[in-house]
This record gives structure tokens, C-alpha cells and sequence, in this order.
């Protein structure tokens, strides 16, 4: 068992959709506000199916298959907060259930971030189907979570002023 320290930052969790995008600018913005460290947790779940290294490429596109975790996390991480980082700010790229690594890894914060992209209004979805606000990784975490929960809709567009450059990479492998 890991020892984490996780007290006097706020953990977000992100997996390269625009909410996490919008839940990363967000918990930046409320790190820096309360003058905390800034963790970011990109979780790749061994379970879900990846391509067969003799599957074809298909369109050439680059979108068939998926970055190595590490790099879909300073991708998204960049994406979301431009080229320079906030200062102190932790990169993880972790491999796991996500609701069981976030829930680890929020033991102990001050918050936990994350981004939802479930219609938010009865208008957003089809006729007969049944509503559900968040969905399943965010759903448990609100449940299990030790500390408070932050679910940021996508369309938070704030971004915080860029810090200096100084992220430290942390992969943990489960």
C-alpha cells in the first residue's frame, strides 16, 4: 500500500472530454484561489478493450488508437490550461477501475473535481428515457468520496492565469 499525501491539494480527474476539460480549468482557478496544489489524475481502466497491435489503422486519422495514458494526460492537461501549468501542479497518470483510484486518491484532499457531460434538462434528452444527472464514475465518487465533490458542467469556460512551467510527472501503476 501507497502512502499519499493529499492533504492541502485539490484532486481532479480527468479523461480528455470537454467536461474534464472545464472541471480541470475550474479546479485550477479554486487551487490557485485557496493556494493549494493542483493534482491531476488521468486513469486508464485495463478492462476496456484496446485494438490488436495487427488491427488495421483504418482512416489515418490517428484517432483509432488511443495515446499511451502519459500522454493523453499532458495532452488533455495542456489542452485544457494552455502551455504552462500552474506551479506545484501534479500530473498522474494511474492505471485502474477510475471510481477506485479517484476515491484512493481523494482520501484525504480537500476536494475532488470532476467534469459531467449528462444533459443537464429534461429538453436535452430523447422522450422516454429516464433522466440521469451524472454519470456512473461521477455518480460513485459523489457517493464514496471522503471529501467534498465538485461536478463541473462543460461549458465552464473561465481560465485561470497560467502559472509557470513545473509540472512533475508521476506515473503509478496499480
Amino acid at each position: 500500500m501507497t502512502t499519499r499525501t493529499s492533504a492541502g491539494q485539490i484532486l481532479v480527474g480527468i479523461d480528455g472530454s470537454e467536461a474534464s476539460a472545464a472541471a480541470l480549468r475550474w479546479a485550477a482557478a479554486e487551487a490557485r484561489f485557496r493556494g493549494l496544489r493542483l493534482h491531476v489524475v488521468y486513469v486508464r481502466d485495463p478492462d476496456e478493450p484496446e485494438l490488436a497491435p495487427y488491427a488495421p489503422l483504418g482512416d489515418g486519422n490517428g484517432d483509432d488508437h488511443p495515446a499511451p495514458p502519459e500522454t493523453a494526460l499532458r495532452l488533455a492537461a495542456h489542452a485544457a490550461l494552455g502551455p504552462h501549468l500552474p506551479p506545484d501542479c501534479l500530473l498522474e497518470a494511474a492505471e485502474g477501475l477510475p471510481v477506485h483510484v479517484l476515491l484512493d486518491r481523494a482520501e484525504g484532499a480537500e476536494m475532488l473535481v470532476l467534469g459531467n457531460s449528462r444533459p443537464g434538462s429534461t429538453e436535452a434528452r430523447q422522450a422516454g428515457e429516464p433522466m440521469a444527472p451524472l454519470g456512473p464514475v461521477a455518480r460513485d465518487c459523489v457517493r464514496g468520496a471522503s471529501c467534498p465533490v465538485v461536478v463541473v458542467r462543460p461549458d465552464y469556460v473561465k481560465s485561470p492565469a497560467s502559472g509557470s512551467p513545473g509540472c512533475v510527472l508521476d506515473k503509478v501503476a496499480e
